[in-house]
């Protein structure tokens, strides 16, 4: 019984590692350059919306990992930087562009935050 229980939990450890482990070693200027490479391909930026993207990826995933670190995470806020960066990305891309990215959103929203699915299309 305890072997099996012990089994359990070391299985349950292991994948709570590998989920998190994924994207933990990467400085904040690769989460940034690879989440701006994300949009550049689904979004098909123009290199000045890309330098803009990039600059405001960078600034946000340095916040997020800012709050993560703090004794207090919390979600309220965020969520408000979250929000408040979407808006600025809206300044930046075209109206087509923002349909895109609208979707792009929801695709992860469906999927657990894991990004878009397999079926969802790169480009239309």
């Amino acid at each position: 019984m305890r072997k099996g229980l012990f089994a359990l939990i070391l299985t349950l450890a292991s994948f709570a590692a590998f989920a998190q482990g994924r994207n933990s070693d990467l400085t904040p200027e690769q989460r940034a350059e690879n989440q701006t490479k994300t949009m550049t391909e689904r979004l098909d930026l123009s290199d000045e919306q890309q330098k803009q993207v990039y600059a405001l990826n960078l600034a946000r995933v340095q916040k997020m990992q800012e709050m993560r670190e703090s004794q207090t995470q919390d979600r309220a806020q965020m969520r408000a930087s979250m929000e408040a960066f979407n808006t600025e990305i809206a300044k930046i891309l075209t109206v087509e562009q923002q349909e895109k990215y609208k979707t792009m959103l929801e695709d992860r929203r469906n999927n657990g935050g894991r990004g878009p699915s397999d079926d969802s299309p790169v480009k239309p």
